[in-house]
């Protein structure tokens, strides 16, 4: 199995990073997402970290916020290789 195919799968092995991925369909920042999972923001920031490193979620510093939007081309191109992977 690719490595980075791996790293996607133990990615979106967790509810509350397939929640997250969810809520980022629109941009947003970790405030709106720790809000609405009801979790605390440190959690929320940590599973963003996991998504990020694992390329699904793509950062841009507005100000003083940090806006979070879904890497969608990555993440076809993962799915693909997935089921791929699955044939």
């Amino acid at each position: 199995m690719n490595k980075e195919l791996l790293i996607f799968t133990k990615a979106i092995g967790d509810s509350t990073r397939l929640q997250i991925l969810n809520y980022l369909k629109k941009e947003c920042c970790v405030g709106y997402l720790w809000e609405k999972l009801d979790l605390p923001q440190n959690l929320v920031s940590h599973h963003l970290g996991v998504l990020r490193k694992a390329n699904l979620v793509m950062a841009e510093k507005r100000g003083l916020k940090v806006v979070y939007c879904l890497n969608e081309e990555f993440l076809a191109k993962q799915l693909e290789r997935l089921n791929n992977y699955l044939k």
